[in-house]
């Protein structure tokens, strides 16, 4: 029901990170924090956000995949030796928050569900707040505080997710019977 690390809108969305350097020549590792990773491709630069120092905007020279690793070799112009590959890992890439991929009515960024409020369908009880989004493969489980500090597992699937107003950050839900007994 959700989409990996994609942010609400005037924000910027984090598509991957910069996971280390690979050779001497300056090559880099970035590990997909998306659920497009094909996205990467087509890109002509990438923007790279690290705490404490400013953002760079790296024009790209070549991506590629990393077959069976889950990663992508990348090369920017201007990075050409391993000291400055290393510099920038742990950056962070971004993307504007208009160049994200359009999702289907059911879909919802991470960062539209993770703070949401959460209410009961049958009584409009609070249950709490959305804290964070666990993605198993086959659906995800949203973990939700609740009013007494527990953390609780809800499924992200239509049995137990009644309706979702984004522009509300209302989640409206029935707890499977059990589940938070």
């Amino acid at each position: 029901m959700s989409k990996k690390n994609e942010a609400m809108p005037g924000k910027r969305t984090t598509i991957g990170k910069i996971v280390g350097a690979h050779g001497i020549n300056g090559m880099m590792l970035i590990f997909p924090l998306t659920d497009f990773p094909e996205r990467f491709f087509n890109m002509k630069e990438l923007v790279a956000d690290k705490p404490g120092r400013p953002r760079r905007t790296l024009e790209v020279k070549s991506i590629r995949p990393y077959e069976g690793k889950g990663t992508l070799f990348f090369e920017a112009y201007g990075v050409t030796d391993r000291d400055a590959a290393e510099a920038l890992k742990g950056s962070i890439i971004t993307i504007a928050a208009e160049d994200r991929v359009e999702l289907s009515e059911d879909e919802y960024w991470t960062d539209d569900i993770v703070g949401i409020s959460v209410v009961e369908a049958a009584t409009g009880k609070p249950l709490g707040r959305v804290e964070e989004i666990i993605f198993t493969g086959s659906n995800d489980v949203y973990m939700v505080r609740t009013g007494d500090g527990k953390l609780q597992p809800l499924p992200a699937i239509g049995d137990a997710v009644k309706n979702v107003d984004v522009e509300k950050s209302v989640m409206t839900v029935v707890i499977p019977e059990g589940l938070w007994d």
